[in-house]
């Protein structure tokens, strides 16, 4: 059985939420674990969500989720619906900041000259 993964291709016909989190150090664990309880409890059963990946910065005052999902419909109706709702509540309570940022992959570079 193989493992899914993000994929990460101009060529895919995704669109990907980056939102960078500002937060006190202290509170960074805090805010990673509800984004991680939110996409288990949350988010997995939404139409049109495809993958979370969850980054925590080195100096503890950033979290960045690069989540994508099937379109920008389907995402524009995942907010309003009452449980992803509470789930932005709830971490907008922990984190200082947030910038949710809807972007396309444009290119993607790896060593020795390959490029998607």
């Amino acid at each position: 059985m193989s493992t899914p993964t993000t994929t990460i291709s101009p060529d895919a016909d995704l669109i990907t939420l980056v939102n960078v989190f500002t937060v006190a150090p202290e509170r960074q664990t805090e805010l990673a674990d509800a984004l991680d309880r939110a996409t288990r409890d949350v988010f997995l059963a939404v139409p049109g969500f495809v993958s979370a990946n969850l980054h925590v910065s080195l100096d503890g005052r950033r979290v960045v989720n690069y989540a994508q999902w099937a379109g920008e419909e389907l995402y524009k109706e995942a907010l309003q619906r009452t449980d992803v709702r509470g789930h932005i509540t709830e971490v907008a309570a922990i984190a200082e900041a947030f910038d949710p940022t809807l972007v396309r992959v444009r290119s993607v570079h790896h060593p020795h000259g390959q490029q998607a």
